[in-house]
């Protein structure tokens, strides 16, 4: 009798110490992408803490995978926050644009004895902070010169347009930049920005590979490569026949320049049909001329917070933005420098005006 009655007391105090089940909290991250579809927020930062409120301290970390999927496990019962952050480069950084980064409000889960699934869904926000500005400028080529109407001045020699890819889309990046821009035109006002406009020309003889008469054109001015539309070359760089142009004479000589005034594809543009929030920044949509083929492509962009430059008296602002183009399919450049690389084309758009 004894031994039974201990037997059960023992089983009694095990049962009672018995720990609670440990459960997942499992999910997708989404976000709308620059189609306005939902769409996976492949590689998206998310967060656990054990919390009933909002918090940003919190206390684990995974990476969704590539089906936008996250799982934490182990858990204990009681109440969580979760929140994630997706950068569209998945470097989740700031300094140099390389992505625009989604947020959410983050929600609060509650996990007793059994799984549960929680989604997150990402916004765009905008861009928010002291010193975004209304800007409005023209820069423009007059048939004489370049005039700057707008109430900002455009700063054309510190403004490069710079691209890369990996060279013959597998080895290490090749990059370059065009240091013309033959046109620059915008409207924004970060209050509305659905009622701004864009547009950009780029000047594509103005191309630096750091290789003049080899890819890069070769101009009159030794070593000062002053581009506008009336520019005259002593050279075509071989970059020239991958961009479709041609020049308007046929056999260069010092005394009789090489010319490409005529060439209508010697010009790259972009005319945006809408602008909108795009995760912290923003994202313009529109049509790119290139390679003599009209292309929808979008511009990913954060403003530039004004500054005062005390030694010229000057306010500071601009633009930092990416287009990503698939050279082959969008436009029919067949080189195989390029292949199926996707070119990433780097845009700073440096504008001042009296403060």
């Amino acid at each position: 009798m004894l031994t039974l009655l201990a037997t059960m007391i023992f089983v009694v105090r095990c049962g009672s110490d018995d720990p609670a089940p440990l459960v997942k909290i499992t999910g997708k991250v989404i976000y709308n992408n620059a189609a306005g579809q939902p769409s996976n927020a492949v590689g998206a930062v998310v967060y656990l803490a054990k919390s009933a409120t909002a918090t940003t301290n919190f206390d684990q970390s995974t990476i969704a995978d590539a089906n936008g999927s996250y799982s934490f496990s182990n858990l204990s019962a009681g109440t969580y926050f979760v929140n994630a952050k997706y950068d569209t480069d998945n470097k989740n950084v700031t300094a140099r644009l390389n992505g625009l980064l989604f947020t959410g409000a983050g929600s609060i889960v509650v996990v007793e004895n059994s799984d549960v699934t929680q989604d997150v869904t990402l916004v765009s926000s905008g861009q928010s902070g002291a010193g975004i500005e209304t800007l409005a400028a023209n820069y423009t080529w007059t048939g004489t010169t370049f005039a700057n109407t707008g109430a900002w001045t455009f700063d054309a020699s510190h403004s490069p347009v710079n691209f890369e890819f990996p060279y013959r889309g597998n080895e290490a990046d090749f990059s370059g930049s065009f240091s013309q821009i033959n046109k620059f035109v915008v409207n924004f006002d970060p209050a509305n920005p659905t009622a701004g406009s864009i547009v950009a020309e780029v000047d594509l003889a103005s191309v630096n590979t750091r290789t003049p008469g080899g890819r890069d054109n070769r101009t009159t001015v030794a070593d000062n490569p002053l581009f506008s539309p009336l520019t005259d070359f002593t050279e075509l760089g071989c970059i020239m026949g991958t961009f479709g142009i041609t020049a308007d004479n046929a056999t260069p000589t010092d005394a009789v320049p090489q010319k490409i005034t005529q060439n209508a594809d010697r010009y790259a543009k972009f005319t945006s049909t809408s602008i909108a929030t795009y995760g912290d920044g923003y994202i313009a949509k529109g049509n790119m001329i290139f390679h003599g083929i009209t292309f929808p492509m979008s511009l990913w962009f954060k403003v530039v917070p004004s500054w005062l430059d005390t030694s010229n008296n000057r306010k500071y602002s601009g633009f930092e933005g990416k287009f990503l183009m698939n050279a082959k399919n969008d436009f029919a450049i067949t080189s195989s420098s390029v292949n199926d690389a996707i070119i990433k084309i780097h845009i700073s758009i440096v504008l001042y005006k009296q403060p």
